[in-house]
Formats: C-alpha cells, structure tokens, sequence
C-alpha cells in the first residue's frame, strides 16, 4: 500500500513526466480529430457516399471494441512504454499509407475501411496502457485534475481540428492524414521521453508460470465484480457515454429543426466546445469547494435537467446555453468517477480494470446513434432529446440512495485499494 501521508505534490505542471505525456497525447489526439473530420469530406465529396463515411468510422469502432479489453490484459503483462512508444508508430504507417492513397488519386471504401479497422484495434491496444501508465506519473490526489485537463485538451482539439481540417482539406485533400501521420511520431517521441518506470512489475500465478490472456481479462472483470463502486459506476458510464456521444447528432437536428443553418449550427457547437473548456478549468475549484460526492450527485441532475431544457427551449441561443453547460458539468463528473476508478484498483490490476471501463464507454454508443435516427425520424427532435434525459433519471435518482458510492466521501489521498485476493 502506497504512504498516503506524503506531502503535498507539486503541480503537475512542474511534472517533468507529465508535460512529456501531456505535450504527445495533445499532438495525437489534434491530428486524430482532424482526420475524424477529414475522412467524410473526403469520402462524401470524393465519392458522394454517405454510407461510405459511414462505413470507414464503423470500422474504427469496431476494431476498438475488439482490443479493448485485451489491450488491457497486455499492458499489465508487456512493458507500457513499449506499447505507448510503439502503437503510435503503426499508426503513423497506416496514415502514410493513407496519405499514399489519396495523393496517387484514388479514393477505395474498400482499403480505407480495412484501415479504419486496423487503426481501431491499435487504439484498443493503446488505451489499456495509458491509465497505468499515468497511475505512475501523476499522485492519486491529483488523479481529478488531471483528467480535467484531459477532458479540456479534447475539447480544444476539437474545437480546432475542423476548421483545420477544413482548410488542409482546400490545400490538398492527402494534407490533413499527412499531418495525423506526423502527430502520431510525435506523440511517440515524447511517450520515450517519460524518464519514471511505467511498469508493469513481473508477476506469475501460483503455479509459477504467467497466467494466460483470457485468465487476465477474467481477472480485470473479478475486480469490477467484487468492488461496488466499479460495478455500479460500469453500466452508469455505458449509459451517459451513450447520450454523451449522441449529444451532438442530437444537438444538430434539434438546432436544424428551430430553423438553424450550417452555419449556425457550426458556431453553437463552438460555442458548446467552449462549455466544457471553461470544465475543465473551472474543475479544480468546483471540486475543491463542493467534495466529490456532490459533484457526482449534481452532475447526474445536470445532465438530466439540460437535456430537458434543450428539447424544449424555443430559441437558438437557449439550446446553445444548456448544451454548454451539460458539457461544463461532464468535465468534474466524469473526472471524480475516473479518478476513484484509479485509486481504488492496484497497480497489477489497472491496466485491465482501465480497459472494461473502456469498453463499457464505448459498448452503447452504437445503440445510441441508432437510436437517435430512429427516435428523430419517426417523433420529432424534440421527442427524441426528451427520451435521452429520461434515460437519465434512473441513474440520478440512484445515486442519491446508492451505497456504492459511499467512497466519494473519502478524500482520493485516503482511498484505500480494494482487495483482489
């Protein structure tokens, strides 16, 4: 067990390690975003097929899904700092390969597609190594403020790939994969600068021997079984990551169907981007003031109540102001319950634990696309943003009974690990 009467950490800034983990994953993720803004211009206006879009950010899903938690399993058995150096190597090579295709003129689904795919089970491999990883750069007090700064630098990057995105596109249509394939080397650079251990430490069952891949993944579930914060929180994240990712879906058809251009709609999402920059600034002290546990139990009504009020406001800028503020009180939310998910598992274990949690995320988000389409087509927009606040309302009403999250109490530095054995 960790001393957690340590002093006081210095700030993160002054971590040498994390600006190292900061300064890459800020490269790769804006070179990600604009390729994710890239590939249906340049299918949709290269081809006209909108299915084709569609088909190429499936695959990346799909291959996500299919790593996940096998990318967990691995960074607790193989060196972290060989994946988190090495992965984005492949996946520059593979958007090299894209940036090939396009320069030579051609435009397949077909490669583009079994790309997609291949950068989707990289991705998988990648992310079971990066909460350990930052488990052994970053104190567990700081866990929180971390992820809130994470969570503003996505926001950031996607505020700015897609005007970005847009004007490499207008240069040269292989430019911005071009530019995802060198923030990839980037971002593998300043992985290899990180100078801590990032783990794991050599482990073997009690038959001496290492235990196999389907035996770790079991023992990432066993953790999540056996520990009730884990359990509840599993299927809290699967269901708001859902509605999370069909926000936007959602946002454009309501705005389109209050009158709203492209235009418009292009500055409201600016503007929402921009609601969860000032979350992630504003987290520190939000969480300092109000403790975890009310900013859990507060950020569940939250989403609840602007979801209701977004479906229901006659104005543009009414739609806009409740959208931004759902995005503002995701950043605190979401970071209280990933930092406790960090500092209640141990070392060995959080590589796998890390990966069901990502695989929960991302388990519904298809369902949840689909649903938007469905809901929209056959009651409207605002029937349909009605629906998805009421999904909501379970999970707000349970937290304020449930025994689960007791341990948002407890401060994050007196957090004590749960037991595996």
């Amino acid at each position: 067990m960790a001393d957690r009467t340590s002093p006081e950490p210095q700030s993160l800034w002054r971590n040498r390690d994390y600006l190292s983990w900061w300064t890459g994953t800020a490269f790769s993720v804006l070179g990600s975003n604009v390729s994710v803004v890239a590939f249906p211009l340049l299918v949709v206006f290269g081809t006209g097929s909108v299915f084709g879009a569609g088909v190429i950010a499936a695959a990346g899903r799909i291959g996500l899904l299919i790593t996940t938690l096998w990318g967990g399993a691995l960074a607790d058995r193989v060196s972290r700092r060989l994946i988190l150096v090495g992965v984005p190597l492949l996946q520059a090579v593979l958007m090299a390969g894209v940036t090939i295709i396009i320069w030579t003129g051609h435009v397949w689904i077909p490669v583009l597609g079994a790309i997609g795919l291949l950068a989707g089970l990289l991705v998988g491999v990648a992310s079971g190594a990066e909460l350990p990883a930052l488990r052994r750069i970053v104190p567990r007090e700081q866990f929180a403020a971390r992820a809130a700064q994470e969570q503003g630098l996505h926001q950031a990057a996607q505020l700015i790939a897609s005007p970005l995105a847009a004007l490499l596109y207008t240069l040269a249509r292989w430019l911005p994969f071009a530019l995802d394939a060198v923030t990839f080397l980037l971002g593998s650079l300043f992985s290899a600068l990180i100078r801590r251990p990032l783990g794991p430490e050599p482990r073997s069952d009690d038959s001496g021997g290492k235990p196999s891949f389907l035996a770790d993944v079991r023992g990432g579930l066993r953790v999540v079984r056996r520990t009730p914060f884990l359990r509840y929180t599993m299927v809290w994240v699967a269901v708001t990551n859902m509605v999370g990712n069909s926000f936007l879906l959602l946002l454009i058809v309501l705005l389109k169907e209050r009158g709203a251009g492209p235009r418009t709609i292009g500055v409201i999402n600016s503007m929402v981007l921009i609601g969860g920059l000032l979350g992630a600034v504003l987290a520190g002290r939000i969480l300092e003031r109000a403790g975890s546990r009310r900013v859990f139990l507060i950020g569940g009504w939250v989403y609840v109540v602007t979801l209701a009020l977004a479906a229901v406001s006659p104005q543009q800028w009414q739609i806009a102001l409740t959208a931004a503020l759902f995005v503002f009180a995701s950043v605190p939310t979401v970071s209280v319950w990933e930092a406790y998910l960090a500092s209640l598992v141990p070392d060995e274990f959080v590589g796998r634990v890390g990966s069901v949690a990502n695989f929960a995320a991302q388990s519904l988000v298809w369902l949840g696309l689909l649903l938007v389409g469905l809901l929209v087509d056959h009651l409207g927009a605002t029937v349909g943003v009605l629906c998805y606040a009421a999904l909501l309302v379970p999970f707000a009403v349970c937290n304020l009974f449930a025994r689960s999250l007791a341990v948002l109490s407890t401060p994050l530095a007196q957090v004590r690990e749960v037991d595996v054995t």
